[in-house]
């Protein structure tokens, strides 16, 4: 059930009116569910189920990949390294060579959790960006023993079938109507230019009836007063003391070559 708005009291300023919009229309867009978490240990049986392991995340969601302390599964600790690869990795059970290391599971006093934001666009320089109607796949090509952490091909990957599919952004084949969830979902077969430009567009819009409101509720000044006709100059001050004629000046001398 999504968060209710609360408006801003009649005391807050317009500066504050257009922050708590702002924060409603982000808000709205950022909803998204809590997915089951994935435990990653033998003892979970959904890596044995028909077809493997396949979530259905809608953007905006999240999932916890949680490894389990020693006994917490039912069963002794396994070591784990979990990584975020193609679909030709996950179907070799392979690992690139620059791969993306999602979490480390060697702490067995402990329960290790990572969770994973499913976004088109990320704030986070390290943070993983997903796109609708893609498929992502995680896996792990350690045996979960501390001597096999390492391991780059094989492992429980290719003996337990440990890998996940991350479907984003579709249903299953099987379901006609979204599951219930706080607000209506994202439209399918949206391009991510599409979202980014959608995104823009109501930024534009909030920052118009922003303005519009800062408009009509601006200071008003009060009215220019109409001036009287323009004051008289004083005339100039008589001198205090009387003038002269000055004599005219004198003719220069004349010179004749002789």
């Amino acid at each position: 059930m999504p968060e209710a708005v609360v408006a801003p009291p009649a005391s807050v300023g317009m500066a504050g009116r257009c922050a708590a919009l702002l924060v409603a229309v982000l808000g709205a867009g950022a909803a998204g569910l809590s997915l089951e978490p994935v435990v990653w240990h033998t003892g979970n049986r959904r890596f044995l189920a028909a077809g493997g392991y396949v979530l259905y995340p809608q953007i905006g969601d999240r999932l916890d990949l949680v490894c389990p302390g020693a006994g917490g599964a039912g069963g002794g600790y396994e070591y784990y390294k979990l990584y975020l690869v193609g679909g030709a990795q996950a179907r070799r059970c392979q690992v690139p060579p620059a791969p993306t290391l999602l979490l480390t599971c060697d702490r067995p006093q402990r329960d290790v959790r990572f969770t994973i934001k499913f976004q088109e666009f990320s704030p986070n320089l390290w943070g993983h960006e997903f796109r609708r109607l893609h498929d992502y796949y995680i896996i792990t090509t350690s045996d979960g023993t501390p001597e096999g952490l390492e391991n780059r091909q094989g492992g429980a990957c290719l003996t337990r079938a440990m890998r996940v599919t991350l479907r984003v952004g579709q249903r299953p084949a099987n379901q006609t109507s979204p599951p219930p969830g706080p607000g209506p979902p994202p439209p399918r077969g949206r391009a991510v230019a599409g979202g980014a430009g959608g995104g823009a567009a109501a930024l534009l819009a909030l920052a118009g009836a922003g303005g519009a409101l800062w408009w009509r509720r601006r200071p008003r000044r009060p009215p220019k007063t109409p001036r009287g006709p323009p004051r008289p100059r004083p005339a100039c001050p008589a001198p205090a003391y009387p003038l002269r004629d000055l004599p005219p000046p004198a003719a220069p001398p004349a010179y004749y070559k002789v």
